[in-house]
């Protein structure tokens, strides 16, 4: 729903939309890059804890 909207404002010619759609597709595109925003920032915290971990695991068997 939330991508056909944002896909129908691409393609949308010249006019104006009305107000109550736009709005309703700037709630959409917010709600949706809010929560790109989120997954990226827990990947990003994954790959760090991975990281430490593995160093962590390698320093055990150097030493």
């Amino acid at each position: 729903m939330v991508l056909a909207g944002l896909l129908a404002l691409l393609t949308a010619d010249e006019r104006e939309p009305d107000s109550d759609v736009s709005s309703a597709y700037d709630d959409a595109l917010s709600t949706v890059l809010a929560s790109v925003g989120d997954a990226v920032a827990e990947l990003e915290a994954v790959r760090l804890r991975r990281g430490v971990e593995d160093a962590a695991f390698d320093n055990i068997w150097r030493g």
